[in-house]
């Protein structure tokens, strides 16, 4: 693989620059749209679904809940124009560069992926919304419920650290598909993974520990399903390669 370079990087974004206006235009109609119909819906799901019983939500500035609003409005908009922009990157990065030299997708495959990426996000975000974080959330609301101190989460706050968190696992469900992807493709080998199993150990835990409160129960509800889709990936890997 060759080195990609300032002048190959100036040629890609040359390229592109006329389909940044579809992307804008994506991102734009399914933002408007989200904000008029559907942002609030999934702001009363995630406080219906999630908060603990007896904590509050407030706002803690008058456009809090307007910007909170715009920003789950541009995340779906990004949502629903990803698949568009990382096609157009890759077909631009093939054709203009050799950065994907070794590295070819069919039309069929590149569906099939597709259908398989969805579908791990999805799993991803079940796990952390019906499993994990009302156990996290629960527990959280105890601890300041047992310091005798009285829970009332800011609106923006409680809503983007559910948003985060739902993200995380939606990433993490994808490693399996992403370890294929680079081991069927030549970019590196199942024994890389294999040799470099406890160096990712380390890793999968550190994440969890920064995106966890200092509890070892949280950080395993993080840190274990990465492990074991760690596993899994690697049994997958050597059986469909």
């Amino acid at each position: 693989m060759s080195e990609f370079t300032a002048k190959e990087l100036a040629e890609v974004l040359v390229a592109i620059r006329v389909r940044l206006i579809r992307i804008l235009a994506i991102v734009a109609v399914v933002w408007a749209i989200s904000f008029l119909y559907i942002s609030d819906f999934i702001i009363q799901k995630i406080k219906e679904d999630l908060l603990p019983e007896g904590a509050n939500l407030i706002y803690q500035a008058p456009l809090e809940g307007m910007i909170l609003k715009l920003k789950i409005s541009l995340i779906l908009g990004f949502i629903v124009a990803l698949p568009y922009i990382v096609v157009l990157a890759y077909r631009t990065l093939r054709d203009r560069t050799e950065f994907f030299s070794n590295f070819e997708i069919s039309r069929s495959q590149a569906i099939i992926y597709g259908i398989v990426s969805v579908i791990l996000f999805a799993a991803g975000v079940a796990y952390g919304y019906t499993l994990m974080l009302p156990l996290f959330l629960q527990f959280l609301y105890e601890s300041a419920k047992s310091q005798g101190v009285l829970a009332f989460y800011s609106l923006a706050e409680f809503i983007n650290f559910v948003v985060m968190m739902l993200a995380v696992f939606g990433v993490i469900f994808q490693m399996p598909l992403f370890m294929y992807i680079l081991v069927k493709n030549g970019i590196t080998s199942l024994e890389t993974f294999k040799y470099y199993r406890r160096h990712f150990y380390v890793a999968f835990f550190t994440v969890a520990a920064i995106v966890t409160p200092p509890d070892v129960f949280t950080q395993l509800m993080v840190g274990v399903p990465m492990v074991l889709f760690y596993e899994i990936s690697l049994i997958v890997v050597r059986v469909l390669t």
